[in-house]
Formats: C-alpha cells, structure tokens, sequence
C-alpha cells in the first residue's frame, strides 16, 4: 500500500504518483489566469493607452472585472469539480482561456471590447486555478496535505516571477497583439497535455490503492469529517475563515498594489521599489512551502497566527513611515503572509468539513479572497486621495490584521465527529 509521507519510498520502490499530481499541478498553475492574465496585466497597461488614447484608469477596470468574475464564479466553479472531478474542468478551462487570450489579436478601439474580453478571461479561466487543482491535491494526500498544497500553489509564484518579463520581451520584439496571442498559446500548450495524460482526480481514478492516513506524533489529525456543504455552511468556523481571509486578502493586496508609488513618494529610488516588490513575490512562494511543512506538523491556525502577525508588523512599519531595509523586510513579511493564505485556505477546509463538498466551499473562501483583491487597492487609493497619505489607510489596514491573527486563535480543534465541527475541542 503507498504511503503518502515520503516523496520517493513505497512498497514498490516507487514516487508516490500524487507528487506527479503536484508537479502538474504546479507547471499548470505556472501558466494559469493568475500568471497569464492577472501578473502580466501590468505590461500591457502602457501599450494599451498609447494605441487606443484610453486613460489608465479606463484600462484598469478591465482587470478589476477579471478579479469580479472570479469572485462572483468560484462557487459554482467548485461545485462543479465536486461533481465532475477536476481534470474535466481544467481541460476546457485552459482552451478556453488560450482562445480568450489569442482573441486580443482582434481588439479594436471600443473599450467595451477590452471589458468583455477581460471578464471573458475571468470566466473561462477560473476552471484551471488553485480552487481547482487544489481539490486534485487535496483527494491524494493525507498526512503531507499541507506541503503537497505549498508546492503546487508555489508554481503561481513561478509564473508571476516569468510571465510578465516574457510579456515585456515579446511586446518589444512584436507588438502587444503578438504578445497576447504568445501568451495564449503558452496558456494552452503547456498545461493541457500533461494534464490530459498525467493528472487524476484521485487515487482511485488511477487505479490504485488509496495512501495510507498517516497516525504519528506530529499530526495533529485524527478523524477527518465529511460535512455536506450545508452542513458547512451551518458551522460558526466557515464564516470565520470567510471574514479573516477576505480582510487579509484587503490589507495585503491593497498595500502592494501601491507599494511601489508609496515607496517612492518618501524618497525611495525606483529600483529600491521595485526590489521590494520583488523580495514580496520571492517571500510568497517560500510562505507557501513553509507554511504547507509547518501545518503537517502543527495545528494550523496556529501557525496563521504567527504568520498574520508578521503581516500586520509589515503594515505597522510601512504605516510608521519605513523605508530601506525596513521597507523590504516589510515587503517580505507580507509575502509570507498571502503565501501562507493562499496555501492555507484549502488545507483548513478539507481538515474542518472533509473532501465531500471542498470545491464549493473552497469556491466561496477563494471568491471572498478575490473580492479582497478587488477591495483593497480601492480602499488603499481612496485613502490616500482624501487625506493626501497613505498612512491612515496602512493604519486601518494594521488593525484589521491584528485582528485576524487574533481570529485564527478562535479557531477550535480538527472535528472528530462532522457534526460537531463547530464545537470540537482541540485535537492532539
């Protein structure tokens, strides 16, 4: 019988398959809407205003629409992968979103056109992101479920930190149109062979024996429930991972957004700014890996609480008025911090409510998530052009987070029975 607590041994000799899982899972979420679409989106915001003379404002609503289509889709995304299993949804997804993508070749100069296919991307594309390679994840692992999920989430950081410098590239050597319709290749060939012959839903898709649920010392799991989503819905800890995400979500992906106009308003260079956006990115990849070894083996809202700690020392340094190292350690914290969101937020779902109904509910945690990155640059921009500082806003945003990580020691324990989820006490 496999093992799902070691990377290469077996009865076999062999890899545990369900780490090819979260190596496709992986190079998929490398080339997914979050890469292709959302990180890359920056490039084409200059070339785009000087074709069509739309303001920068005008432009950016378009990926305002993207981040609301997800909000508004991820619910009935993930009850769909619940009911059909992921592969089927990831592999029209990714054609789908490669067609959207080749059809910016055709934009003309109405910017409804550049909404529509914006919001297109938002919908097609929502079928091959974490919410659904993620339930791929989770179905194959047991007592390594935390780091099986930071790797596979860890290929969005990979795709952010390449996609946007190919794009930057392929628009000089060609144009934005080639660049959009490269991109959109890119989106289909990489992703959509090696999920039609390597990716499975779950050991049994496979054909083989399910992995053994690790019982030693460092799992703090015993029994994992099995909750319906009504079930779920019923539960007072569902609605507190709702709120706490979605104000972390706001907090962290306000202040980047504006990072690098805040760190050069005080005086900072602009490569400095960009140096600390940088150092964010790189901390949000090892967030989700460390978070994901550090949850297998301690009750994870523990560990989020630390996590969101060091977010909200982030934002308090900022809002103090920080620059320099400080400046990039803040960075780096808050980088940490939305990894370990990012990883986490499927990791507490299948440990409070089990696999039965993890898509959908994972589809409303994930919306609200993405309503936080709708959210919080509005609320981040708003403050500072009614009291000309961004540091009411950083403030607001530090004690919204120091709350959160309060929050998450609220948190009971693992359930042992599903329905007593609510009021399970603490698992050891």
């Amino acid at each position: 019988m496999w093992d799902d607590r070691y990377f290469t041994k077996s009865s076999e000799g062999r890899v545990y398959p369900g780490w090819w899982m979260v190596a496709v899972s992986a190079i998929g979420l490398s080339v997914s809407i979050g890469t292709v679409v959302v990180y890359s989106f920056a490039v084409f915001l200059k070339p785009l205003t000087q074709e069509f003379h739309w303001s920068r404002s005008e432009v950016s609503v378009a990926i305002s629409l993207t981040n609301l289509m997800v909000t508004l889709g991820s619910p009935a995304a993930g009850r769909l992968v619940d009911r059909v299993g992921g592969r089927a949804v990831i592999l029209p997804s990714v054609l789908l979103l490669g067609a959207v993508l080749v059809a910016f070749y055709f934009l003309g100069g109405h910017l409804w056109q550049l909404y529509l296919l914006y919001s297109l991307a938002g919908v097609v594309g929502l079928g091959a992101t974490s919410l659904t390679y993620s339930r791929v994840v989770a179905s194959w692992f047991d007592a390594r479920r935390g780091v099986a999920l930071g790797l596979s989430t860890s290929g969005i950081g990979v795709g952010a930190f390449i996609l946007p410098s190919l794009a930057q590239w392929l628009i000089g050597l060609a144009g934005w149109r080639f660049a959009y319709v490269a991109l959109g290749v890119i989106a289909v060939l990489i992703p959509f062979p090696l999920v039609a012959l390597f990716l499975r839903d779950a050991p049994s898709a496979a054909g083989i024996q399910p992995a053994d649920r690790a019982r030693n010392h460092r799992s703090p799991v015993r029994e994992l429930p099995e909750l319906t989503r009504s079930e779920a819905l019923r539960t007072r800890i569902f609605w507190q991972m709702l709120i706490l995400f979605f104000l972390v979500s706001t907090c962290v992906n306000g202040t980047v957004v504006h990072l690098s106009a805040l760190l050069t308003d005080r005086g900072s260079a602009p490569q400095a700014a960009a140096l600390a956006i940088s150092l964010f990115g790189g901390a949000a990849v090892v967030g989700r890996i460390v978070t994901g070894y550090l949850v297998d083996r301690f009750f994870a809202p523990y560990v989020i609480a630390v996590l969101f700690s060091g977010t909200a020392t982030a934002l308090a340094l900022l809002a103090a008025g920080s620059t320099g190292m400080l400046a990039s350690l803040a960075a780096m914290l808050m980088g940490l911090g939305l990894g370990a969101e990012a990883d986490v937020m499927p990791y507490l779902i299948s440990r409070y409510f089990g696999l039965r109904a993890l898509g959908e509910l994972f589809g409303y945690v994930f919306g609200f998530y993405t309503l936080g990155v709708v959210v919080g640059p509005l609320l981040m921009g708003a403050g500072f052009d009614i009291t000309g500082s961004y540091r009411v806003p950083l403030t607001g945003f530090t004690i919204a987070v120091i709350a959160a990580a309060a929050g998450t020691l609220a948190f009971p324990g693992y359930a042992r029975v599903g329905s007593n989820a609510h009021r399970a006490g603490p698992s050891t």
